[in-house]
């Protein structure tokens, strides 16, 4: 019944919006994300391929560094008026758990897939998809991100108890099912203690997380 009420309030945008902007600091990972999107369109035009992109929040703040972009989730609620907001760009209704939904993606030709909070929601035959999608373009840009099983703090334990996602994993097992991806963990974006584990493909995150930070 919980887990229902759960599900019944977050898919509604404002309400995850609304989850989302209390629980960040004011330097969080939007404005790595744009710091990253920024450095790397001065290499290539972006052509991004957002995956379980939500309300694909993330245009505020990379839409000026980025030639096209494509956003796919299943949620309609989220999709509902993006099309007017981001004229130029495509929102995609699609179910990534089904496998001929990778095939369609393949037709957008990216040079950046993005998946941010979503891994944490797919089991592993779903991350084996995506991680043959990225390999099937050459020297594709990849980022993900997703919270990690941390600690036992009471604040920890709430934020993954309140998250809806189902495959919540360890530092080990999310390095398992991304193969020889590079990773990084940085657990600074949050008012209180819960992980993030970023994995990269393709660039060097370290390097701009540190140039970032000291900025």
């Amino acid at each position: 019944m919980l887990s229902n009420f759960k599900n019944s309030i977050l898919e509604h945008p404002f309400f995850y919006r609304l989850y989302q902007s209390t629980v960040r600091k004011k330097k969080n990972e939007y404005l790595f994300f744009e710091f990253i999107f920024s450095e790397l369109s001065k290499i290539k035009n972006l052509r991004v391929l957002d995956i379980c992109s939500g309300d694909s929040y993330v245009l505020n703040y990379i839409d000026k560094h980025i030639t096209s972009y494509v956003g796919v989730d299943y949620n309609n609620k989220y999709l509902k008026n993006l099309g007017n907001t981001w004229p130029k760009h495509k929102f995609l209704n699609l179910d990534i758990t089904k496998k001929n939904t990778f095939s369609l993606l393949k037709d957008y030709n990216p040079n950046f897939i993005f998946i941010n909070g979503a891994i944490h929601h797919l089991d592993d035959s779903v991350m084996a998809s995506i991680n043959a999608l990225v390999s099937n373009f050459k020297d594709c840009y990849f980022l993900s991100v997703d919270p990690i099983n941390h600690n036992n703090k009471l604040i920890n334990r709430l934020m993954i108890n309140f998250d809806r996602g189902k495959f919540i994993r360890s530092k080990d097992s999310y390095e398992k099912i991304m193969n020889d991806y590079q990773n990084i963990i940085v657990d600074d974006f949050y008012i209180m203690s819960f992980m993030n584990i970023f994995h990269y493909k393709n660039f060097d995150l370290n390097n701009f997380y540190k140039a970032w930070s000291s900025k």
